[in-house]
């Protein structure tokens, strides 16, 4: 396949239909990472069934034809047909089988951290477009209520009308709205660009689900949540591969005893005769250079390395999970703070505007509390989608998200 057929079959082209978790699950089921891993698992777990065959007989056959003796003229044809079967070699194939078989199981451990880390990718799109176009109807909506204000300020500009201060202020007030609908518009097009990029469309009617989202979050985090996560159960399954390398190496050191039989025969004019032989053979390597004890010291270093991996990789989860536990404690609070806070300038902007009517107000500082009531309504939609940021990496740190779409690791 030529690099430009695989190109142009890159890009994301997931059905829009279904509901929410119908279309993250068939996103993350056509991701070329997660299809990647899946077919690693396959060629794993294939190196399993090739090492175990080992162990069975093994035949092989040769024929040689060709001139034996060029003064007799003798020619003829010959085939030698080997069979050979391990009897007893110190464990080191059946290590070699274990190893393979860890090494399938971190396989599978890690299509499941693709899965998620798929799935993640996926929602994070999702809330940042949820987010961003919450905040552009946000402010859309601010804007119409605010359409009379502006006009009125208009006029009373290019009349010259009013204290010119006050005019003033509340122009920068409006340049400021203006500001943060164009910056907001712009974030807009970026989310959508990452969702496209995703998902291939965008959605028409589908908007993110964010309680089933939190009801999926674990209230208690358990050790064995903890221990369970695809990321962990993956290094220490190469952390036992390693292991299981290292003692079929050592093995190597030990005796072999094998069966062997051997069957020639001669066809056409060839002066051989036929041969066959069966027996027992014992084979021990004598001495090999240091060979053996560099693949030891090597061997040995590989699960050291291993096994601090999977510290690593324990650390680096707990770390993510309880760092997100802490941004979710603080978004709640932060969500709480800015219902308030928005409550509380709805109320002040109905008292400003009854006095603007009478005179008692000014459209300044009407306007710089439609501006206040924005922010703080923004602030609500930002702390919201941190906090289902941070929901969705604990549910990925600990390998939930993949259950959450119900998605069929078989």
């Amino acid at each position: 396949v030529k690099i430009e057929e695989v190109i142009e079959k890159s890009p994301a082209k997931v059905k829009m239909t279904g509901n929410f978790t119908d279309i993250v699950r068939s996103a993350v089921e056509s991701d070329p990472l997660v299809l990647s891993t899946m077919a690693n698992y396959e060629a794993r777990s294939a190196g399993v069934d090739v090492t175990k065959s080992q162990k069975d007989f093994q035949f092989s056959g040769t024929i040689y034809g060709g001139i034996e003796d060029v003064t007799d003229e003798t020619a003829g044809v010959a085939a030698i047909l080997n069979a050979n079967k391990v009897i007893y070699d110190g464990g080191q194939l059946d290590n070699r089988i274990s190893a393979e078989k860890y090494y399938a199981l971190a396989a599978v451990n890690e299509y499941e951290l693709a899965l998620d880390e798929s799935a993640l990718v996926a929602l994070r799109a999702w809330v940042e477009l949820d987010r961003y176009l919450t905040l552009n109807e946000l402010i859309g909506s601010r804007l119409e209520v605010l359409g009379p204000l502006i006009a009125q300020l208009q006029q009373v500009a290019k009349a010259g009308l009013g204290d010119v201060a006050m005019v003033s202020a509340a122009q920068r007030t409006v340049s400021m709205i203006e500001v943060t609908q164009t910056d907001v518009a712009q974030r807009l097009g970026q989310a959508q660009v990452g969702f496209l990029n995703v998902f291939g469309d965008l959605p028409s009617s589908v908007r993110f689900d964010g309680e089933a989202i939190s009801k999926s979050v674990p209230v208690v985090l358990s050790k064995e949540l903890a221990v369970g996560s695809p990321a962990l159960r993956a290094e220490y399954a190469k952390y036992q591969a390693a292991l299981a390398s290292l003692k079929s190496i050592r093995a190597s050191d030990s005796f072999n005893v094998g069966f062997e039989t051997k069957i020639q025969r001669p066809f056409g004019e060839s002066g051989y005769d036929s041969d066959e032989s069966v027996g027992v053979v014992f084979r021990k390597t004598l001495y090999n250079g240091g060979k053996l004890n560099s693949e030891i010291e090597a061997a040995e270093a590989q699960v050291i390395a291993q096994l601090e991996s999977v510290k690593s990789t324990f650390r680096r989860g707990d770390r993510a999970v309880q760092t997100a536990q802490e941004t979710i404690l603080s978004m709640d609070k932060a969500i709480d703070l800015a219902k308030s806070n928005a409550e509380n300038t709805r109320d002040e902007i109905n008292y400003l505007r009854k006095q603007l009517i009478i005179g008692q107000s000014t459209l300044d500082s009407v306007l710089s509390a439609e501006a206040r009531l924005y922010e703080a309504e923004a602030k609500e939609i930002n702390f919201l989608a941190d906090r289902r940021l941070a929901e969705l990496t604990v549910l990925s740190a600990t390998g939930l998200l993949s259950d959450f779409l119900e998605i069929d690791l078989n």
